[in-house]
């Protein structure tokens, strides 16, 4: 059985968003934050007000920082990344056409398809550099997938 997915995403949420909301839960100042993950408090600024994004070594410095998995800040980016891709009117010069969900057994098809959105999206570096960032932090090809799985 076949559905539709016509759901668009209402306003993209940035992960820094998400990052000030921990902050001011956990009672840490931004300055003090800063400090903690090594970031000038003008970058930490921008990032919590979505001017700058979230990279894999910033993740793993938020992990060691709040123990929040360096997979759960780079998913966030990803989501947001795409959602922004998703709610914008073009894609590339092609409006973009949601796409019917699709069953478990077409999981690849699937992947493939949302990473080539990324690409036609002049993202094909970007990816690549996410890619080799998180081989670098020491994910491996396997945990990788995964992390791109759930995008």
């Amino acid at each position: 059985m076949e559905t539709r997915n016509d759901v668009r995403p209402c306003l993209p949420v940035h992960p820094g968003g998400i990052l000030k909301e921990e902050l001011r839960e956990r009672g840490i100042k931004q300055k003090t934050f800063a400090e903690m993950i090594g970031m000038r408090p003008s970058h930490l600024n921008a990032l919590l007000h979505g001017s700058r994004n979230i990279s894999p070594q910033l993740a793993a410095r938020i992990e060691d920082a709040l123990h929040i998995p360096a997979r759960v800040w780079l998913n966030l980016q990803l989501n947001y990344n795409l959602d922004t891709i998703r709610t914008s009117e073009l894609v590339d010069g092609y409006e973009y056409q949601p796409r019917p969900a699709f069953v478990l057994s077409e999981q690849t098809r699937q992947d493939k398809e949302v990473w080539d959105v990324a690409f036609r999206a002049g993202q094909k570096d970007a990816v690549r550099k996410i890619t080799k960032a998180l081989q670098d932090i020491g994910m491996t090809e396997e945990q990788i997938k995964e992390v791109t799985n759930n995008c």
